[in-house]
């Protein structure tokens, strides 16, 4: 999907109301709004090959939303809280270390 009105439209199927759509996935809603992905969701590695060529380590160097160190995404808030109904959904069962 890469029309922000049908994806908004799968979500309400899903059981999303508005105001949880807009605050878990306004992001992915607006960027639509700009266009789908030139690459159509499939991803080259052309940002491995121009890593090599910018002679850099690293590479968060040449990518334009990278990871932080501790694995976050700064940009989208990830990785974030998920309420219990999703755990259930998703069939999901937290563990403590006392159990």
């Amino acid at each position: 999907i890469h029309q922000a009105d049908l994806q908004r439209k799968v979500f309400h199927l899903l059981g999303y109301n508005d105001g949880q759509i807009d605050e878990r996935f306004g992001h992915l809603l607006e960027a639509f709004e700009f266009g789908a992905p030139p690459h159509g969701g499939v991803a080259p590695g052309i940002d491995r090959f121009v890593m090599l060529l910018a002679g850099e380590t690293s590479i968060r160097e040449v990518i334009p939303f990278p990871k932080n160190q501790a694995a976050q995404d700064l940009l989208f808030g990830a990785p974030s809280v998920v309420d219990d109904k999703q755990i259930r959904d998703l069939h999901i069962r937290i563990q403590t270390e006392k159990e």
